[in-house]
């Protein structure tokens, strides 16, 4: 059996913030969705999905109007095939929502709720803070001015001088 996956959230900093707090993060799961299959109009409401809900009220009344109009099983039809949709699409409605209000995806984590969290924190690694144009890292204390003024580039690899890529010796090599 296929494990569940979630798409990673964090929520946007708030000022003074340095790293996005791990709390905040949200974890929307992949795939179909029960209470949006049962109870679409509740499910928008928990969710606070405002403007879905408002443009799903509007089309339940055009397709109740219409089926008045025209009769038969028409609405009940119509109405079962907009609950398919949202169990299908509501968690894509639940990303598009967190990326529409600032959310940054941040990554993905796959198996039951409590399992993909601890796999996703155990590598998650906080970003960390950019310096300020001339000041150094946290952390650092130097007299020297920051960015340092001659940082020596580093020596790359050449097939002339003999070095050695990954396993194999360079081209042209003594085996």
């Amino acid at each position: 059996m296929a494990m569940p996956l979630y798409t990673v959230f964090a929520p946007p900093q708030k000022p003074g913030e340095t790293a996005p707090d791990p709390m905040r993060f949200v974890f929307v799961k992949d795939g179909f969705c029960w209470p949006a299959l049962f109870v679409p109009e509740l499910w928008l409401l928990f969710r606070r999905m405002w403007l879905v809900f408002v443009l799903y009220l509007a089309a339940s009344l055009v397709v109740s109007v219409i089926g008045t109009k025209v009769g038969g099983p028409l609405p009940w039809v119509t109405l079962a095939l907009m609950h398919l949709l949202f169990a299908l699409e509501g968690n894509a409605l639940r990303r598009w929502k967190r990326s529409a209000i600032g959310y940054d995806f941040i990554g993905v984590a796959e198996g039951r709720r409590e399992e993909a969290e601890l796999r996703f924190f155990s590598q998650w690694q906080p970003p960390l803070p950019t310096p300020v144009a001339g000041e150094p890292p946290t952390g650092v204390e130097s007299a020297e001015p920051w960015p340092p003024a001659a940082v020596a580039a580093p020596r790359k690899a050449s097939a002339e001088t003999g070095d050695v890529v990954g396993l194999f010796p360079a081209p042209g090599g003594t085996p």
